[in-house]
């Protein structure tokens, strides 16, 4: 075991306030996602006030693509960052290095196949979802593109697991500022000065996501410098992938599964032609800008389970979830003020007023805002709840959660968008988030999670 002192960049999470000690770490994982989702906002309106509906359709439809490789990402990091913050809450910072290279290299080579599953089939993938003739070469192109950057996306994700593992939330929004400032600079460049269209903004993408994770592998040994290592240790250890793999091949699993399915979603979507397309495309990014605080802050209050988890102070975990849920629920409800009260003023900021089809756009992207903005405090609490499993190791219970929640969405809207209306997939993340977090209470109360962890300051 480990007794060296912390680096001023780390953070325990065992001691102190629950409240104070979550805020202060979840506070920058927010401002990072929401700067992340930022640049996918104005990607979006740059394309669809520069570039047209179409255009705007056509990142929509790719997008649900590129979302399947982006939540494997997320996925596969999940395994190494639960594992770190385990070992780091017990002491046990030996185990760090090796765990945080062999998390990086595996997710580099998952990496280098998805970018080939790509390149190679971009059309034909698009095609299967149902994308409108007009706009599959448009999709084509951005994924082509875009997954230019997919190595860079998968490692960063994986070095960002380790920097949230281990306390440091505010190193990452530092990376996040300066990817999306050029992310913003480069779209303008690409598409208002160069006239290189779609594939403009999916190249801005790309480049700005060789920048962030550049940067996180610059800064990771000053994180780290203070931890033990073996200098003739293997930078990639099968044993330390198999515990790894425990909780990310799980995750992955599901967030493939749930991937898979949102592109079957917007295959429903695609069949209602382009204007719906756009609405949804548009009301989607304004969403996940708003669901982007409780899923961080989410993220955030897991590290908090995983540190204490690990350091045999369950009792501290009750109260951090009641905090959590008061202060992230207070948010949503603000958001969903706005939503209410602004939704067709917010859709009409990424569509030129001139579109034929303008009416009907802003008609499916209100209806979109207003129905699942209603639901945010449902979802917020719903995040809190299963995070609780995710920092506890109790994957099959997470993902059984999210699934249930997705598989009702799923249901119905593949069983019912073509004789109820496009509206039904709206109602249908409502549905399956209120279910799902019922589910979810019964297992929190039930007590089941606490016997997951994997590693305590006892252990030998």
């Amino acid at each position: 075991m480990s007794d060296r002192s912390l680096g001023t960049k780390t953070h325990k999470m065992t001691e102190g306030n629950p409240l104070r000690t979550i805020l202060l770490f979840a506070i920058p994982m927010i401002l990072s996602n929401l700067f992340q989702q930022f640049y996918n906002v104005i990607d979006t309106v740059i394309v669809g006030k520069r570039l047209g509906t179409h255009a705007l359709a056509a990142v929509g439809s790719a997008s649900s693509i590129t979302a399947v490789f982006v939540q494997l990402a997320t996925g596969l990091a999940l395994g190494g960052s639960i594992v770190i913050a385990q070992y780091f809450g017990a002491g046990k910072t030996e185990k760090i290095w090796q765990s945080m290279s062999t998390s990086v290299l595996f997710s580099a080579g998952v990496a280098l196949v998805s970018t080939i599953i790509i390149l190679a089939g971009a059309e034909p993938i698009l095609k299967l979802v149902n994308t409108p003739k007009e706009i599959v070469g448009m999709g084509a192109g951005y994924l082509r593109l875009y997954f230019l950057g997919c190595i860079p996306i998968f490692v960063y994700n994986a070095l960002n697991g380790v920097y949230v593992a281990l306390g440091d939330s505010r190193t990452p929004l530092r990376f996040l500022i300066i990817s999306s400032v050029l992310n913003v600079m480069l779209d303008l460049f690409f598409i208002m000065l160069l006239q290189w269209g779609v594939g403009g903004a999916a190249l801005a993408t790309a480049i700005s996501q060789f920048a962030a994770a550049a940067l996180a592998m610059k800064d990771i040994p000053k994180l780290l410098k203070e931890f033990q290592h073996e200098p003739n240790a293997p930078l990639f250890d099968k044993t330390l992938l198999f515990t790894m793999l425990r909780f990310a091949l799980p995750s992955a699993l599901q967030q493939s599964i749930v991937s898979v399915g949102s592109v079957v979603v917007q295959a429903t979507i695609n069949s209602f032609g382009p204007a719906v397309i756009a609405g949804s495309a548009a009301a989607a990014k304004v969403i996940n800008l708003a669901t982007a605080i409780p899923i961080n802050y989410s993220n955030a209050y897991a590290n908090y389970v995983g540190q204490n988890i690990g350091a045999c102070k369950e009792e501290r975990i009750g109260p951090g979830l009641w905090n959590s849920i008061v202060s992230c629920g207070g948010l949503s409800l603000i958001l969903t003020a706005i939503f209410e009260i602004f939704p067709e003023h917010i859709i009409r900021l990424f569509i030129e007023e001139t579109e034929a089809d303008m009416e009907q756009v802003i008609a499916v992207g209100t209806a979109y805002i207003r129905v699942v903005g209603a639901f945010l405090i449902i979802f917020s609490t719903f995040m809190l709840v299963k995070a609780t499993f995710k920092g506890s190791g109790d994957m099959g219970w997470f993902i059984m959660t999210t699934l249930l929640s997705f598989f009702i969405r799923l249901f119905l809207t593949v069983g019912f968008a073509h004789v109820v209306g496009v509206e039904i997939i709206w109602w249908a993340f409502c549905a399956g988030w209120t279910i799902a977090l019922l589910v979810s209470l019964a297992r929190y109360l039930g007590g089941g999670w606490r016997t997951k962890r994997i590693t305590g300051p006892d252990d030998v």
